[in-house]
């Protein structure tokens, strides 16, 4: 196994080998509990950087945790650093805790609200905590989440805008989106894109030691690598994809994978300091949601159609892919391509694709593939 795949996890027990990608929680009648804990992480081109970690073990890395709209989730964070840490859900005011001293615990309890997706951070020493590595994904399932016509959305039927209803009905009905509805019980038709970044020289200084004054962050941050759910380059991707493989974890929730006409939701977020600029290649997507001033999640009046789209700091996005067939390839003789037909996903921001070895496929990159025709 490619080795760039572990970190070093230290803590008050033996260091530890585990995936530093992000993976699906299991949650005991809507109970989570995580731990905070330091960690050398392996970056793309083979050096550790010193983060921190929510970490739970029934996930493998870092958890995205998953609700249903009106759960009672309870989430118990114990703190195995030696520094003070916190917990909140940027959009979910009652899901803070103000602060868990080292080797303390601290529990929240709060309602799931309207469906939608989350980041979950700590928010103590803002924004330095975070860009260290202390984020993840919350992702709030509907209980209603058809439209009036019955066509499945991952909102609840109360948020729809006539437009966001209106793209999810025509999805395998109208002429140009031949084939599926969107399938909330299929795991590949759910991407996370959580985007961060990661400066070695900042996080040394915070492993040796020194107080950092808040202040300077900004100024001062120089990140070296750019991530996708915690992986760079050609980690973000699948390669070969096996019959038992399991699309809820790893480069497997990150990479669009299906046939023609099987539309796919992309939940884009960004945990990190840089503004991104995501660009699609093959498909445009729909834009569907962002978030409101006070963070809770809004849809959009008008879909409109994004080949590149700014993702802010802080920021949440939710997108469409219908996997459209694109034209024909414009050669001699005229044919068509092959499948699979495969297309990049990289950041317009040009550093997120120059850092870390300086070279285009060790950055902020993905692809999307189509395996075949309806």
């Amino acid at each position: 196994m490619d080795r760039r795949k572990f970190m070093k996890l230290g803590s008050a027990a033996a260091t530890l080998a585990v995936a530093p990608t992000m993976a699906l929680a299991q949650a005991a009648g809507g109970v989570f509990d995580l731990t905070i804990e330091p960690v050398d992480s392996e970056m793309i081109d083979g050096q550790f950087v010193f983060s921190l970690m929510f970490f739970d073990r029934s996930a493998e890395g870092r958890p995205i945790l998953e609700a249903t709209e009106g759960d009672i989730i309870t989430i118990n964070v114990s703190n195995l650093d030696s520094r003070p840490h916190g917990f909140s859900i940027p959009g979910i005011t009652t899901a803070t805790i103000a602060s868990i001293p080292p080797g303390g615990k601290g529990t929240v309890r709060f309602t799931a609200p309207a469906a939608g997706s989350f980041l979950y951070i700590d928010h103590t020493l803002a924004p330095l905590n975070r860009v260290l590595g202390l984020y993840g994904a919350f992702i709030v399932k509907p209980k209603v989440g058809t439209t009036v016509a019955g066509s499945p959305t991952p909102f609840s039927r109360a948020m729809h805008t006539p437009a966001v209803a209106a793209l999810f009905n025509a999805l395998g009905s109208h002429p140009r989106f031949p084939g599926n509805k969107w399938d909330p019980a299929d795991p590949q038709r759910d991407k996370l894109w959580l985007f961060s970044q990661v400066d070695p020289l900042l996080a040394a200084r915070v492993d040796a030691g020194e107080t950092i004054p808040l202040a300077s962050i900004v100024p001062s941050f120089v990140p070296r690598y750019f991530t996708i759910n915690g992986l760079s380059g050609i980690d973000t991707a699948l390669h070969h994809v096996a019959a038992d493989t399991d699309w809820k974890k790893g480069a497997a929730r990150i990479m669009p994978h299906g046939r023609e006409g099987q539309p796919t939701i992309i939940r884009n977020m960004n945990a990190g300091l840089v503004t991104h600029s995501p660009h699609i290649h093959g498909n445009h997507v729909f834009k569907l949601s962002d978030i409101a001033a006070n963070g809770t999640v809004t849809l959009h009046t008008a879909c409109y159609e994004l080949d590149a789209w700014p993702m802010p700091p802080l920021g949440r996005q939710d997108l469409l892919l219908p996997f459209e067939r694109p034209g024909d390839t414009i050669i001699w003789p005229p044919k068509d391509e092959p499948f699979p037909l495969r297309y990049v996903m990289h950041c317009h921001t040009e550093m997120s694709q120059t850092a870390g070895g300086g070279n285009y496929p060790q950055g902020l990159v993905t692809h999307w593939e189509m395996t075949g025709a309806l």
